[in-house]
Parts: structure tokens; C-alpha cells; sequence
């Protein structure tokens, strides 16, 4: 049987997803969008993490607003309910679009995740003061024990390099070296259409994000969440929640939170180019205009279950 082909949006943060699925739902009334974002999970992290409008989620936006602030899930179980959800919309003939922005959540839903063992919190804690003491000596240590990880990871993918430590010194074994000896299988055909934009146009379009969030109230929200939630809580976790912490613990003054928010922002979002071209491969991504026409090409000519 083959496989289902979906169409699947790629682009980094503040580069325009959420204004072309608007135009998208303007063509297409019926069409599910499965936002593949490990933040928009969070109900009432509302400022920082940029959500499609309330009045589309559940209807057209699916993948959003499931999870309190002090909640947390993994990428297999976002990956299950989102394949779920895309199975029953394909089964009924509604068109699928998925927006890629969190990429290992991207890859649990397309292929699934090679068996590891749970996080260890003993263990992390303490890569995690390794890394506070020296931010490159995870990976220089990564590098020794898993060479051919190492070599893939970026130096400061602080999550997925300490994950590939704390892998290794659970079982033994390099990362690496499970994840061939578990091959996955592909749930469906990705039909990949990418929105380009120059490094200085998306600096400054996560700097002026950034700015319009601290308009709207991003501080604010924050401290009305940390009256109810302890600051170590999952959803704080969040680029954009994360680097205002120190700000309401006397460390930074609000100047220096919002040039940490935009520097973390601008980091974020060229790892996220590195994987979704390495991911891609030579699968051009388009200016926003032709972007959203080849997409609606895509949708026009079907996809779903072939």
C-alpha cells in the first residue's frame, strides 16, 4: 500500500507559517492544519509562542493549546496523537496541511523514534551542570564517546546533545549506533514546500516580533503565570518565557531579558534552517508568495491516502 502523501510546510520561526495558512483557509475552508510545535501545546502560553487565532483551533488548527503549564509530553506521545488525528481527517477526505517548526517533534510524527530509555533525572541534572560550567563541553565529551552524533549536532543543540549523553551513559551504547540498529519506517510521504528568507529579513522579523510581544504583554502574562507556577515548570521552558526567569528574580534588568529573548530567537531558528536542510536536501524553499501558490497547488491536486 502506499503511502499517504501530505503536503508539509517548513520555515523557521517568525518567518510567516501562521500568515500563509491564514491565506491557505481563505481557499481552503476544510483544510486540518497539524501544527507540529512542541509550544503551542501550552494553553496559556498565549504572547510568546505566536498561535493561530482562537477561533480556528479544534476547528482548522489541531496540535494546539493540550497542555497545562506545569505539563509535560514527550515527542512519541505529540507524534501518536497527531498521527491520530491525521488518519481520521484523511479517512473523512479532508485535506492535511502539517506545519514543521519543533524538528524532532517533525521527525517522531514522520518516522516515529528509535526505543531509548526514559530521561534519567539524576542524570540530567548533573549534564546539565556540566553544561552550565562549560557550554562546548558536552559536545567535546559527545564527541569522544559518540563521534559520528557528534558530528550531526550543532555545538550549542544543548536538548539533543545532552539527550546523546545521557543515552550513552544509560546503556552503554552510542546513539548512533541504536538508531541503525532500529531502522524506522516512514508513516507518510512528505510534499515539502519551504518559505525562504534572507538572514538579515528574518533577524529583523524576530526582532520585530519580539518587540510586538513585549507590546502586547509578555511580561505581564509572564508574571501572571509565575503567580500560579513555579518558575522550573515545563512550559517556562519555552524561547521567550525561559529568558525573562532571571528578569523577575532581580538578575537582568527588562532591556537585557528582551536582547536575550531576541539573541535565544535568532539562535532557534538557525538551528531549525540546519535541520530542515539537512532534512530537505535540495528542495528549494520558496519566496512567501510562491510558496503559498505552490501550495495551493498541492492541495488543489489532492493528497491523502493513495
Amino acid at each position: 500500500m502506499s503511502l499517504p502523501r501530505i503536503p508539509v510546510l517548513l520555515a523557521p520561526t517568525a518567518s510567516g507559517k501562521k500568515d500563509l495558512v491564514l491565506r491557505l483557509l481563505e481557499v481552503f475552508p476544510n483544510l486540518r492544519v497539524i501544527f507540529c510545535d512542541s509550544r503551542k501545546l501550552y494553553r496559556e502560553l498565549e504572547i510568546g509562542t505566536a498561535k493561530p487565532p482562537r477561533e480556528i483551533r479544534g476547528v482548522n488548527a489541531f496540535m494546539v493549546d493540550l497542555l497545562d503549564v506545569s505539563e509535560r509530553w514527550d515527542a512519541h506521545a505529540f507524534a501518536e496523537e497527531a498521527w491520530r488525528l491525521i488518519r481520521h481527517f484523511l479517512e473523512k477526505g479532508d485535506p492535511v496541511l502539517i506545519t514543521a517548526g519543533t524538528p524532532l517533534y517533525f521527525i517522531a510524527l514522520h518516522r516515529g523514534l528509535f526505543p531509548a530509555p526514559p530521561p534519567d533525572p539524576a542524570l540530567r541534572e548533573r549534564l546539565e551542570h556540566l553544561a552550565a560550567r562549560s557550554p562546548d563541553l558536552p559536545h567535546r565529551v559527545l564527541s569522544v564517546v559518540d563521534p559520528a552524533r557528534a558530528r550531526i549536532l550543532h555545538p550549542h543543540d544543548r536538548v539533543r546533545v545532552l539527550r546523546a549523553l545521557e543515552v550513552f551513559f544509560q546503556t552503554g551504547t552510542p546513539m548512533s549506533l541504536r538508531m541503525k540498529q532500529h531502522p524506522l519506517t516512514p508513516r507518510f510521504e512528505p510534499v515539502v514546500v519551504g518559505i525562504h528568507r534572507s538572514y538579515p529579513e528574518l533577524r529583523q522579523r524576530i526582532e520585530d516580533r519580539v518587540d510586538r510581544m513585549v507590546q502586547d504583554g509578555l511580561f505581564e502574562e509572564t508574571a501572571r503565570l509565575l503567580e500560579r507556577y513555579p518558575p522550573e515548570a515545563p512550559g517556562f521552558q519555552t524561547t521567550g518565557y525561559r529568558e525573562l526567569l532571571p528578569y523577575f528574580s532581580g538578575r537582568i534588568s527588562q532591556e537585557e531579558a528582551i536582547r536575550d529573548v531576541k539573541r535565544r530567537t535568532w539562535i532557534y531558528a538557525r538551528q531549525q534552517l540546519r535541520f530542515f536542510r539537512r532534512w530537505v536536501g535540495n528542495v528549494p524553499f520558496l519566496p512567501f508568495e510562491d510558496a503559498l501558490a505552490r501550495l495551493k497547488t498541492i492541495l488543489r491536486e489532492g493528497s491523502g491516502l493513495m
